[in-house]
C-alpha cells in the first residue's frame, strides 16, 4: 500500500507541470540577464511566467517578485517591510502563523521592533475585534495566513482588507489555492509557493503592491528590480505559473471532489472512540484530529508502516515532539496538542485511498493505545 495524504506539506507534481519540466530541462537556457540571444530567450520565458501569474492574481507584472518559495516570500515581506520602517515600529501576527512568518516576526523584536500576537478562537480563526484592539498609531504591518496549514481554518482576510487602514496587510496564501487566492483589494503583499499546487519545491513569489519598498534580503545583483538578487530561475518561474493556471482551471471541480472525499473520511474517523476533529470553517483539503490517549508520534509510525503518509502538523517542525503551537493557541491542552494528526487531500487523492485510510485509522488508533499510545 502506498497512500499519500500530506498535501498540506507538499503535493505530487501535476502531470502538466511534470511535462513542462521535462521539456524545459531538455533545452539549453541562457542567463536571463545576459545580452546575447540565449539570454534574451530566457528573459522572454521568465517575463512570460511573470505576466501569467500577474494575470491570475489581478496584479501588475511589476508587482510580482520571484523567490525560492513561500518561506523566502514571507521573510521578505516581514523583514523587508519592517526594516524600511523606523525602529520601534509595531507589527501584528496571529498566534497560528507558519514558522516562516512567526519566526521572522520574533527576529524583528531583537532588532528593536515591537510585536503583538493576535489570538484565535477554539476553531483556529483570528479574533478580528481583538486584533483591531492591538493596532497602535505606529503599527506598520499585520501579517496573516489565508488558510492555516495545520487545521485548515479560513482566516477573515476579506474583512480586514476591506477596512480603511494606515498599516499594510501581508497574506500568506500558500494553502489557499483550492479556495482561490484572495482578491488583492486591500492586500499589500501576498506569498505563494508552487509545491503546494502540484509544482516543484523551490519556486514561489511575493506580490508587492506597486509603490511599496522593501529592504532586500539578498543583495549582489539587480534582478527583480533590485528587490531580490540572484540569477533568475526561469524553469522555477514557468513551473509556478503552470501550477497556478492548472489549479485555477480545475478549482471548482477539485474543490467539490476533495470536499466530498474529506466528508467521507471524516464520517469514518468520527466513529472512533475519543476522536475530536479540529476547526469549523475550513479549507476542503485539510482534516485534523486528535484521539484521546494517543500522541501523534507513535501513531504516525504505525501509519507509515502501513504505507500511509500523514503528518502531525507543519512539515517545517515535523521532527519536533513539542506540542503543536497552533493547537495550543486554539485553547487545547499540551497533552491534546501533542496528539495532532493531520490528513490532507489533493488533486491525485482517490476514493479508494480514502476508504482504506478511513477503515484503517480506527485499527491503528486502538493499536497505539494498546502499545501505550502517549509514549514517543
Amino acid at each position: 500500500m502506498n497512500i499519500y495524504l500530506d498535501y498540506a506539506a507538499t503535493s505530487p507534481l501535476r502531470p502538466e507541470v511534470r511535462e513542462l519540466l521535462q521539456r524545459c530541462y531538455g533545452q539549453d537556457w541562457g542567463n536571463a540577464s545576459s545580452l546575447h540571444r540565449a539570454g534574451h530567450s530566457a528573459r522572454m520565458h521568465f517575463e512570460d511566467a511573470r505576466e501569467r501569474i500577474a494575470r491570475l492574481l489581478g496584479a501588475k507584472v511589476e508587482e510580482i517578485i520571484f523567490t525560492s518559495g513561500a518561506t523566502e516570500a514571507n521573510n521578505l515581506a516581514l523583514l523587508g517591510w519592517m526594516r524600511e520602517q523606523p525602529k520601534g515600529s509595531h507589527l501584528i501576527v496571529s498566534s497560528i502563523e507558519h514558522p516562516s512568518a512567526w519566526e521572522a516576526a520574533e527576529a524583528l523584536t531583537y532588532e528593536g521592533y515591537q510585536l503583538d500576537i493576535a489570538p484565535v478562537d477554539v476553531h483556529g480563526r483570528v479574533d478580528v475585534a481583538a486584533l483591531r484592539g492591538l493596532v497602535r498609531d505606529n503599527t506598520a504591518l499585520v501579517s496573516l495566513m489565508g488558510v492555516n496549514n495545520e487545521v485548515g481554518s479560513i482566516q477573515p482576510i476579506g474583512e480586514l482588507a476591506a477596512e480603511p487602514k494606515k498599516w499594510k496587510l501581508h497574506v500568506d496564501a500558500v494553502q489557499s489555492g483550492l479556495l482561490g487566492w484572495p482578491a488583492l483589494n486591500g492586500i499589500d503583499m501576498l506569498s505563494l509557493s508552487a509545491h503546494k499546487l502540484g509544482g516543484p519545491v523551490g519556486s514561489g513569489c511575493l506580490f508587492l503592491r506597486q509603490g511599496l519598498r522593501l529592504a532586500p534580503l539578498m543583495v549582489g545583483g539587480a534582478q527583480e528590480d533590485h528587490r531580490r538578487a540572484g540569477t533568475s530561475n526561469v524553469i522555477a518561474a514557468l513551473a509556478l505559473a503552470e501550477a497556478m493556471e492548472v489549479t485555477a482551471r480545475r478549482r471548482a471541480e477539485e474543490q467539490t471532489r476533495i470536499s466530498e472525499l474529506r466528508n467521507q473520511l471524516e464520517a469514518e474517523l468520527g466513529k472512533i472512540p475519543g476522536a475530536v476533529r479540529l476547526g469549523e470553517e475550513r479549507s476542503a483539503h485539510i482534516s485534523s484530529w486528535f484521539f484521546e490517549g494517543v500522541h501523534a508520534e507513535p501513531l504516525l509510525v504505525l501509519f507509515d508502516l502501513e504505507g500511509i503518509s500523514v503528518s502531525s502538523g507543519s512539515a517545517c517542525s515535523s521532527h519536533s515532539i513539542e506540542p503543536s503551537r497552533v493547537v495550543s493557541a486554539m485553547g487545547y491542552s499540551p497533552e491534546q496538542a501533542r496528539g495532532l494528526l493531520r490528513l490532507s487531500l489533493g488533486h491525485a487523492t482517490t476514493e479508494k485511498e480514502v476508504e482504506s485510510v478511513g477503515r484503517l485509522t480506527g485499527v491503528l488508533v486502538e493499536k497505539a493505545r494498546r502499545q501505550g499510545g502517549t509514549e514517543s
